[in-house]
C-alpha cells in the first residue's frame, strides 16, 4: 500500500434488540437501524470497504416453517390443502403431522421412507387421489417445485431425496451498504455482505468471524441508515421466533495523507487569520 494512503476502520454494532423500525415483526430478520451519521463524502476519502466483521446468530428458526410447510394435492377431482404448523421435525413427527391433517379433510394417506435410497413413496387408501399440484413443502418430501404431479394407482414414490435437513445457510443482506456481490438464486449484482454456514443444531448458537479480513468495496460514501435483510438459501427471510442476534459491520476508509495534510493546513490558516479579541 502507498505511503501516502492510511487505513481507518470503523465498527458498527447491531443488536436486532435496538432496531429503529422492524419490518416482519418477531421473525426478526428484515429491520433497520437510523444513527446520526456514519459515513458521509469527504474528498479525503479514496474508497470505502465494508462487510460483515462478527456475527452471532441463534439457530431458533425450524426445518418446517411458513415457506415449506403447505401441502397441495387433487382427490375425486376436489382439490384440497393442508398445512403444517411450524416445528422441528423429524420424520416421525413430521409424518404423523401429515397423516392427522390429511385424515381431518377425510383421506387416509400411508407413508414409506426407503432407507437405502431415502425416497419417500405416499399411499392413498380412499378415493381416486389425482394429482399433487404445487406446494411450498417440495423440497422436504422430494419432488420439484412448481410441478403438477399425476398420481398413478394411487401411490407416488418421489423421484428426489427425503430432506429434513434445514436450512444450510444465512445470507446477510443490506441495500444501504451498497457492494459487488453475486448470488446464485437470482443471477445478479447484489447487497450480499456475507453468506454464514448453519454449523449449529436447532437452538443453538451461531457464530461467525471474518478471520481473512476480506471486505469489499463500497459503491457510496454516505451511510446514517444501516439496513439488515437475513435470509436462507433459497431467499426467504428467516423467523427467528423472536431470539434476537447480533452482528458487527466493519467499514475500513482508504484516506489521503496529503489531502487531509491540506485541510489541516487550511484550518491553521483560518484560525492564524482570525483578529485578537479585545479587552
Amino acid at each position: 500500500m502507498s505511503e501516502s494512503i492510511i487505513r481507518e476502520k470503523r465498527i458498527i454494532s447491531l443488536n436486532s434488540n435496538n432496531a429503529t423500525t422492524y419490518y416482519n415483526g418477531s421473525f426478526l430478520s428484515d429491520m433497520s437501524f437510523d444513527f446520526a451519521n456514519i459515513l458521509s463524502p469527504d474528498r479525503s476519502i479514496l474508497y470505502v470497504e465494508a462487510g460483515v466483521g462478527t456475527a452471532e446468530i441463534p439457530a431458533s428458526f425450524f426445518n418446517i416453517e411458513t415457506s415449506n410447510n403447505v401441502f397441495n394435492y387433487r382427490l375425486n377431482a376436489t382439490n384440497f390443502s393442508i398445512t403444517i404448523t411450524p416445528g422441528n421435525y423429524n420424520y416421525s413427527t413430521l409424518i404423523s403431522t401429515m397423516t392427522a391433517l390429511l385424515l381431518a379433510n377425510g383421506h387416509t394417506f400411508l407413508f414409506s421412507l426407503n432407507r437405502s435410497t431415502n425416497l419417500l413413496t405416499m399411499t392413498c387408501s380412499t378415493g381416486t387421489w389425482n394429482q399433487i399440484n404445487g406446494s411450498s413443502i417440495y423440497f422436504v418430501l422430494g419432488f420439484a417445485a412448481n410441478t403438477t404431479y399425476n398420481i398413478v394407482a394411487n401411490t407416488i414414490t418421489f423421484p428426489f431425496l427425503f430432506n429434513l435437513l434445514g436450512q444450510k445457510r444465512i445470507k446477510i443482506y443490506s441495500n444501504n451498504i451498497s457492494i459487488d456481490s453475486y448470488d446464485s438464486v437470482n443471477k445478479q449484482t447484489s447487497n450480499l455482505l456475507a453468506a454464514i454456514s448453519v454449523n449449529q443444531a436447532g437452538f443453538n448458537l451461531i457464530t461467525f468471524q471474518n478471520t481473512d479480513g476480506v471486505y469489499s468495496r463500497m459503491r457510496n460514501h454516505y451511510l446514517s441508515t444501516v439496513d439488515i435483510q437475513l435470509r436462507d438459501e433459497l431467499n426467504n427471510l428467516y423467523n427467528f421466533n423472536g431470539i434476537n442476534w447480533t452482528i458487527s459491520i466493519h467499514l475500513i476508509l482508504y484516506r489521503r495523507i496529503d489531502t487531509i495534510l491540506d485541510e489541516l493546513k487550511l484550518e491553521e490558516s483560518a484560525s492564524a487569520s482570525l483578529p485578537e479579541p479585545t479587552a
